[in-house]
């Protein structure tokens, strides 16, 4: 059985993409763009990620950390500017540490913060200082700025390593392809649901998906109907699909015919000489009169 996962990015080349601008320094730099946009661009994308659902934690954090550093290099410098540079960095520091914590806690049994740092690789000083931030005074703007680039420096090794260099594996092309698929099968279970007989929507599925593709969802709902319904809209669609198949054919032969015909009266001068002025003297017939 297939089982989907549902993630806020559209494909995995834009999670890349997203990676590459997080890191600018393992990516060519023919792909980057100059000064800190692609970083704000980053953040953002990550942000509308966060609106939709479903997204990982570390990817998150990544961003957090990321605009903590960009508002703390395009600030003013004064007394207030540092205060809520500090504020930032601890506040996008104590919410990596604590979220990458919780979701590796045992359940059944409530384990140290530094126990389950141990287990995953997370360095102990990362924890004092996620306590200090939370339950002491802010930690200084230098100590906060390298935490972060060590922050950024782990999470990269942890996770936007691991996910290569963009080449999609066997696996994951069949799973792209099983996702085509259900696509597929939601289209047109939803046209059907929806009563059908709207031609402009068919041939959108139809379009989307192919032809060949549709026909065989239509006859596997057939197959095994859920309802008598669901079954002679199957078969009403299907019949539709393929007089629309084969009118299209008949349009494209009367077509290519008329085609024929205007290039062969074009190249052959014609018998009949159309319109004209009439020569000779005009002479009046009564009407019936041959």
């Amino acid at each position: 059985m297939v089982q989907y996962i549902l993630t806020p990015w559209r494909d995995r080349a834009e999670l890349l993409a997203v990676r590459r601008q997080f890191y600018p320094d393992a990516a060519p730099q023919a792909q980057l763009r100059p000064g800190h946009a692609g970083q704000h661009d980053a953040v953002a994308r990550v942000s509308l990620w966060m609106q939709r659902g479903g997204c990982p934690h570390l990817v998150e954090s990544t961003a957090l950390l990321v605009a903590a550093i960009l508002s703390d290099a395009e600030g003013g410098g004064s007394s207030a500017g540092t205060y809520a540079a500090r504020a930032a960095y601890a506040a996008a520091f104590s919410r990596f540490v604590t979220g990458l914590l919780d979701g590796h806690q045992d359940k059944q049994r409530k384990l140290s913060m530094y126990s389950v740092a141990k287990t995953i690789g997370l360095p102990a000083t990362f924890v004092e200082l996620r306590h200090q931030a939370t339950h002491e005074q802010l930690p200084s703007l230098a100590k906060l700025r390298a935490a972060a680039r060590r922050a950024l420096d782990w999470i990269w090794e942890y996770y936007w390593r691991a996910l290569g260099d963009g080449a999609p594996s066997a696996d994951e092309k069949e799973d792209e392809t099983a996702a085509a698929a259900g696509d597929c099968v939601g289209a047109v279970v939803a046209y059907l649901g929806a009563g059908g007989g709207d031609a402009a929507a068919m041939s959108g599925i139809v379009r989307r998906f192919g032809q060949e593709k549709v026909l065989e969802v239509l006859e596997g709902i057939m197959d095994e109907p859920a309802s008598n319904k669901l079954m002679l809209g199957a078969l009403k669609m299907s019949s539709e699909v393929l007089e629309g198949a084969a009118g299209g054919e008949e349009e494209k032969s009367c077509e290519t015919a008329m085609d024929v015909e205007q290039s062969s009266g074009d190249g052959e001068p014609s018998g009949s000489t159309g319109w004209s002025t009439y020569e000779g003297t005009w002479r009046p017939k009564p009407i019936g009169v041959v």
